[in-house]
């Protein structure tokens, strides 16, 4: 029987999913806003490399791979302050932000979460009795 990760880890790779778009939007919005061309692009540069981080994570946390969980923990983390600058610059959506991201870093940190990404589940002999 194949392994179906954990319905928090499901969730999380569809929000990972959502971000990724979030990021691409942002990236052309950026890019429209500048005006344009290199300049433009180079603008843009943080969300597209945001999206691909999103999109690999999202490939990548089906197998349960802890270096995907601790790279989703920090970027998550750093994320969240990101929002709560945004939001206390006077940016209400800024907290919708917040709010989106404290939710997948709730399931990131979820036990079902933690188990699926640490070794025990790939190598039955390394769980605990």
């Amino acid at each position: 029987m194949k392994y179906k990760p954990p319905l928090s880890v499901r969730t999380l790779r569809v929000l990972l999913w959502v971000l990724a778009v979030m990021m691409v939007g942002n990236g052309l919005v950026s890019i429209v806003e500048a005006g344009g061309g290199a300049f433009g692009v180079g603008y843009a540069l943080p969300y597209f490399l945001l999206t691909a981080c999103f999109v690999l994570f999202a490939v990548r946390a089906g197998r349960g791979e802890k270096w995907v969980w601790v790279c989703m923990v920090v970027l998550y983390s750093v994320l969240t302050f990101l929002q709560i600058g945004r939001f206390l610059g006077g940016d209400p959506a800024g907290f919708i932000g917040f709010l989106f991201l404290v939710v997948c870093l709730v399931l990131a940190l979820s036990s079902t979460s933690r188990a699926h990404f640490s070794y025990s589940h790939r190598n039955p002999t390394m769980r605990r009795r």
